[in-house]
């Protein structure tokens, strides 16, 4: 009954706001509102931080914000070394010559119960922690984790900006999560959808009868493709609006950062559009969206020094990572290196040498921006395939596939850019991906597949400890062609490089289904070069062609194209080979001083933490004790579901030994329409 209530105009411009005493964290509402045509209906709160789990949508009554809760029932982050490391990088500007490896993540169908049933948050974390570290990924980057209404639409279609997905848990259970995997060492990247919102008539749509959250004139305001509403970039109040969900999701869950979805369609006025409005000098650049996606990189790096914004730009739109005269992100996904390289193994093997150029068109313009490498979800769905499909033509042989994806995580990783890969692609997963199934962890006890896992695992590791395979991704003179137009062997060579000449990495792939046998390969520096990987070794269920695991190779005088030296090695069918550079003495010492470096920055981030610990534990003395808090000790709120069993009776590879059962930690699923948390004894709302 919209009458029990009435809400009071607070300003002339639309600002509406009411006061209900003793309200509790948990209670539904909405906004009954009059339209100017005289029509009634209700909507929800666009600024509400928790809704019911769909297809129900009544915001909910949050207990998001721990500044309105009781200080034993906070949600207790114990996360305060890994914010003081990532403020301190981004402070120093380093955050880019940091290993960024990311295993990108849906949530609601990584792992699904015995019956299919949701995971919450809490119950996932400890089981997708043990799954990451095993992989040694650096970073999680998880799919819109906003209220959405339509599973379908992998959370891209909106109407909770502010709201964590429900049927997954409460914003408390989702701290839990990200704060687990921070204590790990891991980061943790949100897709945000700043472009468009679903047309729901309880959503965002029409929001006062009239257009409010978008532009008025459909040729600007509705993406007919696909089938929703465009954000009014134009108005003030919208502006605020999107900023503040980004600075909210920031602040209130510390998030490490974010990949801002359809970039394009927000750039361009005619993007899939056959009907549209010039701007103002007759362009076709959407002036508003661009002075937005400025104003939210330089806000987020301002505010939040280490927070690391990506864009996922398909066009050749110039600038995208440029702070000074472009939109300001950290990096841009490169999709055009993902179609070309997939198109390339997807050709039959006597036609991949016609389509050599697929693998090397990216040099003529990796230096004009900074990038992530993804083999991503949109690859492997509505029909594409898995991952595992596109490692070969019609007809190829398990094994053979299973070889050139090694090869292929090899070829992405080696290059410069951020290498990112979708969820299933480390087991090599037969089916492509769907949304309401879980991974199909079973195939991962296969040995092909276990050991596909582990040469991912062996492969990032090496990432991560040798700088010259991530400290320079942006600069052009980190990278060196060896060989890079072999076409009719299908071969490439490349060097990687990072300060001293001894931290180089020669990077060899061959696509084909040749071996070759002291094969030349012309290098800088003569000496012993030690094989880091080779994917044909034993451990990665190769047939051990070629020289294994941390074994050496001399050089001789005098190399292929013009190199002082040359490296004759017997190179594996599809396969991939990491070698570093001869070793002088020292090398050895200055890895050493810069461990001994790392452990003293350490060590003092431990100190100022305890400091701060000791601060806070003083200063509230006389508070109740912390071993009451259910917030943070993972207690069952009320109207919470129970735990529940893993995806029949299997578990990620990387997770062996830990078995198919829950953790012990209560499930983050929700019985509807129940209060949940106690909190403050009053609330206001406002309407925009």
């Amino acid at each position: 009954d919209g009458r029990a209530h009435p809400m009071r105009k607070r300003h002339e411009f639309g600002v509406w706001e009411l006061y209900i005493p003793g309200l509790k964290p948990g209670l539904k509402y909405g906004y009954r509102i009059h339209s100017k045509a005289g029509h009634d209906f209700v909507k929800i709160d666009p600024y509400a931080q928790e809704f019911e789990n769909p297809p129900a949508h009544a915001s909910i009554i949050s207990s998001c914000d721990d500044a309105y809760k009781e200080k034993t029932d906070r949600f207790e982050w114990d996360d305060a070394e890994w914010m003081l490391k990532r403020q301190e990088e981004g402070e120093m500007d380093v955050v880019r010559r940091q290993p960024m490896s990311i295993y990108e993540v849906h949530l609601p169908s990584w792992m699904r119960g015995e019956h299919n049933e949701y995971i919450g948050y809490r119950d996932m974390a400890h089981r997708l922690v043990t799954h990451v570290k095993a992989l040694n990924f650096t970073h999680v980057e998880f799919l819109p984790l906003t209220q959405h209404p339509f599973e379908g639409s992998w959370g891209y279609q909106i109407t909770g900006l502010y709201a964590p997905y429900s049927r997954l848990g409460n914003p408390d259970d989702l701290k839990y999560l990200i704060n687990e995997l921070h204590k790990a060492g891991i980061g943790v990247f949100i897709d945000f959808v700043p472009a468009h919102f679903c047309k729901d008539d309880w959503g965002l749509v029409y929001y006062d009868g009239e257009p409010c959250y978008e532009y008025a004139d459909p040729r600007e305001g509705e993406n007919q493709g696909w089938g929703t509403m465009v954000f009014n970039f134009r108005r003030a109040e919208v502006r605020s609006f999107l900023l503040g969900a980004c600075y909210h999701w920031l602040r209130r869950y510390h998030v490490d950062g974010l990949r801002i979805d359809a970039v394009s369609a927000m750039l361009y006025k005619n993007y899939c559009r056959t009907d549209w409005i010039p701007n103002e000098f007759g362009g076709d650049a959407n002036l508003e969206a661009i002075s937005l996606l400025q104003e939210l990189n330089w806000v987020v790096h301002k505010e939040f020094p280490g927070v690391f914004t990506m864009a996922e730009e398909s066009t050749s739109w110039q600038g995208v990572t440029n702070r000074d005269h472009g939109l300001g992100f950290d990096a841009k996904w490169d999709l055009g290196w993902m179609n070309d390289t997939l198109a390339y193994l997807c050709a039959p093997g006597p036609e991949r040498h016609t389509k050599h150029d697929k693998l090397t068109f990216r040099g003529l313009y990796v230096a004009h921006e900074k990038w992530v490498l993804p083999l991503s979800h949109d690859e492997v769905v509505n029909g594409k395939g898995s991952l595992l499909d596109k490692c070969g033509f019609a007809g190829t042989p398990f094994d053979e596939r299973l070889r050139t994806m090694r090869a292929l995580f090899g070829f992405q990783i080696g290059l410069p850019g951020r290498p990112l890969i979708f969820m299933g692609a480390e087991i090599a997963q037969g089916r492509e991906w769907k949304e309401h199934n879980s991974v199909d962890w079973h195939e991962g006890e296969e040995d092909g597949r276990k050991k596909n896992c582990i040469w991912l695992s062996d492969l990032l590791a090496v990432y991560k400890y040798h700088p010259a395979l991530h400290a320079g991704d942006d600069e052009s003179w980190n990278f060196q062609w060896i060989d890079c137009d072999n076409r009719d062997d299908c071969l490439l060579a490349f060097l990687r490089k990072w300060g001293e000449w001894y931290n180089d990495i020669l990077v060899v792939i061959n696509w084909s289904g040749k071996a070759y046998w002291r094969y030349p390969i012309g290098v800088p520096h003569g000496g012993e070069w030690e094989v880091l990987l080779n994917s044909d070794d034993w451990r990665y269920g190769g047939t051990m062609y070629g020289p294994g695991n941390l074994s050496r190779i001399g050089t001789t005088q005098g190399g292929r194209l013009g190199w002082p030296y040359c490296l004759w090695m017997d190179i594996p069918p599809f396969s991939a080979l990491f070698l570093r550079a001869p070793q002088p003495p020292e090398a050895e010492k200055a890895r050493e001083e810069e461990a001994a470096a790392l452990e003293q920055a350490s060590e003092l981030r431990k100190a100022k933490v305890a400091a701060m610990k000791a601060k806070d534990a003083s200063s509230s003395s006389t508070s109740a004790p912390a071993a009451v808090s259910t917030a943070a000790n993972g207690k069952a709120a009320a109207g919470q579901g129970q735990s529940v069993k893993a995806n029949g009776t299997h578990a990620p590879p990387a997770l062996k030994g830990e078995g198919s059962k829950a953790n012990g930690e209560p499930s983050g699923q929700r019985a509807n329409g129940d209060a949940q948390l106690n909190g403050t004894a009053e609330k206001t709302t406002k309407a925009s």
